[in-house]
């Protein structure tokens, strides 16, 4: 059971908790553009927020009703991965979660193109309505699972509750993943029936500020390699130590981390239980520069210590023990 005081980085919003003492906090206000999308980039944009704040352990306060999703939507595509939120006086720790939600069987790909459809609110005019099951029911039937895999567009009407509003969306884009989680749509249900795929005023396009957050990503990215060069400024010892596990080959940490290799030098990924087929077939590329990526886990290369970081569930402090001061060898399976 992870504890805010677990994380080093809280992420507010408008009408969020404060975080604890001692948590560093960043504040992601929407701007006071008319349009909700253009806002919260604003938002990122001057909330100061780099890819970087994202290696180390970072969670989403919450605020009371659904309308956190709109931020937390900006955060996942920015930061490339699901991140942990609180809400309800619950932490969530979704980046910890498999990736796809394959494990949810449907009733196969309907006969006919699948254009619109709604998750949850009331049964909808014109397209077809599915809801997810409660507490001690089946949470997903097969038949809604199609519904929200196969529509090329889908309405999600969360509910009234943050916490269920947060373990809903993030349930219906892992149902809806292809190479990434896709969106929904933020809907009340009471939008006009669409007609066309780019239907206007179905609610807020969560998967387009998704592609938007990730856009901006990549633009920090670009900046960085064309930024002035300045003199080096000594490494403290705490970055020397973190640096010094970042140095040590990513294969060692592979092996120890319970992984292995086939001819092709392709490795199993050290996190199994987010791949549908527990990895069976490598997935895993080491590159030359002491960096590894899974295709399906790592949305860009990542050294010792992140992998350790997210394998294991610990601080970038406790990875670089791990790898300088520790031979233990781990299951995968039980990681």
């Amino acid at each position: 059971m992870y504890k805010l005081t677990d994380y080093l980085l809280a992420i507010r919003t408008t009408g969020s908790p404060p975080a604890p003492a001692g948590v560093k906090t960043v504040d992601l206000v929407p701007t006071g553009s008319d349009d909700v999308i253009s806002a919260t980039l604003g938002g990122l944009r001057a909330s100061g927020l780099t890819a970087a704040d994202f290696r180390s352990r970072a969670i989403f306060l919450a605020p009371d009703g659904p309308a956190g999703l709109v931020t937390y939507a900006a955060l996942c595509g920015f930061s490339g991965r699901r991140v942990d939120a609180y809400a309800g006086g619950t932490v969530l720790a979704f980046s910890r979660l498999g990736d796809d939600g394959a494990s949810f069987p449907d009733a196969g790909r309907p006969s006919e193109f699948l254009l619109w459809a709604q998750v949850g609110g009331p049964v909808a005019d014109g397209i077809p309505t599915v809801h997810l099951g409660s507490a001690g029911q089946e949470m997903v039937s097969p038949q809604a699972a199609t519904v929200i895999r196969y529509a090329a567009r889908l309405r999600m009407v969360p509910p009234d509750s943050a916490r269920d509003a947060l373990a809903m969306f993030v349930l219906v884009a892992a149902l809806r993943r292809r190479a990434d989680d896709r969106f929904p749509f933020l809907s009340t249900g009471t939008e006009p029936v669409p007609v066309g795929k780019n239907a206007p005023d179905q609610g807020i396009d969560l998967e387009r500020l998704r592609q938007e957050a990730v856009r901006y990503r990549q633009e920090l990215r670009i900046a960085r390699r064309g930024a002035d060069i300045v003199p080096p400024v000594p490494l403290s010892p705490h970055d020397r130590r973190i640096a010094e596990a970042n140095g040590v080959d990513v294969r060692t940490l592979l092996r120890r981390l319970g992984s292995s290799a086939d001819e092709e030098d392709m490795w199993h990924c050290p996190r199994p239980r987010r791949h549908s087929n527990g990895d069976e077939r490598p997935s895993m590329k080491v590159y030359e520069n002491g960096r590894a990526r899974c295709h399906r886990c790592d949305a860009e290369r990542i050294g010792p210590v992140r992998l350790a970081v997210d394998v294991l569930g610990v601080t970038p402090d406790e990875a670089a023990s791990f790898i300088l001061d520790s031979d233990r060898v781990v299951d995968p399976r039980a990681a």
